[in-house]
C-alpha cells in the first residue's frame, strides 16, 4: 500500500508543471484572436451586404453606411421605378389639354333648375386664381347690361359703353315712331351690313338684354342663370328676374293661388345659392329704394343652409380642409339710372345710413372697398373720388354702394349739367373696383380650384333644393 501512495504522488507532481503552460496557453490565445479579430470581422460584412441585397426591401435592416455610401456606382432598380412614377406625374401636370374660350354664355341652372355640366370643359383643374361674380334684382334694372359691362376688357371698353348709348338713342326713337315706319326702315337695310352688327352686338353683349319686344310685353329675359367666364378668370352669373310674373305663367300652367308663392321660394333659393358660391354679390336697383327687396336678401340669407366641405365638396390632392367658419360674399348695393337728385350729397348720405341699418345685423360684407369716395383716416389718400363733394363728414363713412346715371341719348353734349362725372368714368371705377376686391375662401377647402368649385356648386345646388327651410317658409306665406 504504502508502495502504491508513493506511485500516486509523482504521478501529481508530473502534472503541476503543466498546469501553468495550460494557462498560459489559454490566456495567450485570445490575445492573438482579439489582435486578428478586426481583420477577420470583415468577411461577415460583405457576406450581410450580400444577403441584403437579396432580400426584400422592406425586410431587410438598411444601415447609415449603406444609405450614405452605396455599394455600386449604378443606380437602384427601386430608385428607378420612384423616378419614372415622378417624371409621370410631373408630364400629366404639365401637359393639359387646351382649354377652351366662351364666346358666349350657357347655362347653369336651365329653366327647370336643374344644374348643367356643359361648362366644365372651360374650367382649369389646377387655376385657384378666379373671381366669381352674381347679381340678383328685379325685372328690367339691367343686371345683364352690367355684367356686360363687367366682362369687357379695358380697350373694348370704351366701344362697348358707346353702343349702350346708341342703344338707349335707339329705343327712346322708336318709342316716339311708327311702328309701320320702321318696318320699312328695316326692310330697307343692308342684309349683309345687318349680319355685321349682329356679329359685333353678339361680340360685344355676351349675356342678352332686353330688347324692345321683351319690353312691350312685359316679359323677362333670362331664365336661370347663365354663366360666362372671361380671359381674366372672371366667373359672372346673371339670374332670372325677382318675383316677375312672366316666371308664374312660364313655370306653372294652371295658374293657382299657390303659384307665386312657389316662383317666390325659388328666387329664394337663387338667392341663398349665389351668396354660398360667389366673393361679390351684386343687388340692383332702378330707384332707392324697395324695402321689400331687402328684406328679400335678408330673408335668403336667413334660409341659406350651412355648407360644410366636408359634405359638399370632393377632396383633391393638395386640398385640405381648415376649420374656419362659413365665408359670406362682398355685398354690392348698386343703383342703376340714377337722376341728378340722387347724386347729391343728402341723397348718399341717406342712402348709406338706410342701408347700414338695414344689414348692421347681416353676415354679408359690406365694408369691402366698392366705395364712391374713400376715407381719410384710414388711407391717407383722397385720389379714387367720384366727386369731389363725397366725404366723411358729410356722407358718413362709406360701404358699399354705387351709383351709375341713365344712359342719355344726346351724351355728347357736354355743355348739358349732369351733376355726376360721365357714364364712362363710373363704369371703369365700377369694373376696377369690383375686380380688385379681396377673393376670400369660398370654402374651408383650401387652394379650390374652378374645376373644384364648379363641383361645389353641384353639392350645393342638391343641398339648398333638398333643404327643408324653403319648404317651411312657402307655410307661412299668404
Amino acid at each position: 500500500m504504502a508502495d502504491k501512495k508513493k506511485k500516486m504522488f509523482p504521478s501529481k507532481e508530473s502534472t503541476i508543471p503543466r498546469r501553468p503552460v495550460i494557462l498560459k496557453s489559454d490566456r495567450e490565445v485570445p490575445k492573438e484572436q482579439y489582435k486578428d479579430k478586426p481583420e477577420k470581422e470583415k468577411q461577415p460584412t460583405i457576406i450581410l451586404k450580400t444577403r441584403e441585397q437579396s432580400a426584400a426591401k422592406e425586410d431587410r435592416p438598411v444601415s447609415p453606411k449603406n444609405q450614405v455610401t452605396p455599394t455600386s456606382d449604378e443606380p437602384h432598380i427601386s430608385k428607378i421605378v420612384q423616378n419614372e412614377h415622378k417624371d409621370k406625374k410631373h408630364a400629366e401636370h404639365k401637359i393639359s389639354p387646351p382649354l377652351k374660350q366662351m364666346t358666349e354664355a350657357i347655362k347653369l341652372l336651365d329653366e327647370n333648375m336643374e344644374f348643367n355640366n356643359a361648362a366644365l370643359e372651360f374650367l382649369h383643374d389646377s387655376s385657384t386664381n378666379y373671381l366669381v361674380v352674381g347679381i340678383i334684382g328685379t325685372q328690367g334694372v339691367g343686371k345683364s347690361m352690367i355684367l356686360n359691362l363687367i366682362a369687357q376688357s379695358t380697350h373694348s371698353q370704351s366701344a362697348f359703353i358707346q353702343k349702350l348709348h346708341a342703344l338707349a338713342a335707339s329705343s327712346h326713337d322708336t318709342y316716339q315712331s311708327n311702328i309701320a315706319a320702321l318696318e320699312g326702315q328695316m326692310r330697307d337695310l343692308d342684309l349683309a351690313g345687318g349680319q355685321d352688327d349682329a356679329q359685333r352686338s353678339d361680340d360685344c353683349f355676351k349675356f342678352k338684354i332686353q330688347d324692345i319686344e321683351h319690353i312691350e310685353r312685359g316679359v323677362h329675359c333670362t331664365k336661370g342663370i347663365d354663366m360666362y367666364i372671361t380671359n381674366d378668370r372672371v366667373i359672372l352669373l346673371d339670374c332670372q328676374a325677382l318675383w316677375s310674373p312672366s316666371l308664374i305663367e312660364e313655370n306653372t300652367n294652371p295658374v293657382t293661388a299657390r303659384s307665386a308663392n312657389v316662383v317666390i321660394v325659388d328666387c329664394l333659393q337663387i338667392a341663398s345659392y349665389l351668396m354660398a358660391i360667389c366673393h361679390v354679390l351684386i343687388a340692383v336697383q332702378d330707384w332707392f329704394t324697395d324695402y321689400n327687396f331687402i328684406r328679400y336678401i335678408q330673408a335668403a340669407e336667413m334660409l341659406k343652409p350651412s355648407l360644410s366641405a366636408s359634405n359638399t365638396v370632393t377632396s383633391q390632392e393638395g386640398a385640405e380642409s381648415t376649420g374656419g367658419g362659413e365665408s359670406h360674399p362682398h355685398l354690392l348695393l348698386l343703383h342703376n339710372r340714377c337722376q341728378l337728385e340722387d347724386f347729391t350729397i343728402e341723397a348718399v348720405k341717406t342712402m348709406q345710413d338706410v342701408y347700414r341699418k338695414a344689414f348692421q345685423k347681416s353676415n354679408l360684407q359690406l365694408n369691402s372697398g366698392m366705395y364712391m369716395y374713400s376715407d381719410t383716416n384710414k388711407n391717407g389718400l383722397n385720389v379714387d373720388n367720384v366727386c369731389k363733394g363725397y366725404s366723411v363728414d358729410a356722407c358718413g363713412t362709406p360701404i358699399n354702394l354705387f351709383l351709375l346715371p341713365e344712359l342719355y341719348e344726346d351724351y355728347d353734349n357736354k355743355e348739358i349739367y349732369r351733376g355726376h362725372p360721365p357714364f364712362e368714368q363710373l363704369a371703369k371705377r365700377l369694373r376696377w373696383m369690383i375686380l380688385g376686391v379681396n377673393r376670400h375662401q369660398i370654402t374651408n377647402v383650401a387652394n379650390l380650384s374652378e374645376r373644384g368649385w364648379f363641383h361645389y356648386c353641384n353639392k350645393a345646388w342638391e343641398t339648398i333644393r333638398k333643404c327643408t327651410f324653403f319648404m317651411e317658409y312657402e307655410r307661412f306665406l299668404p
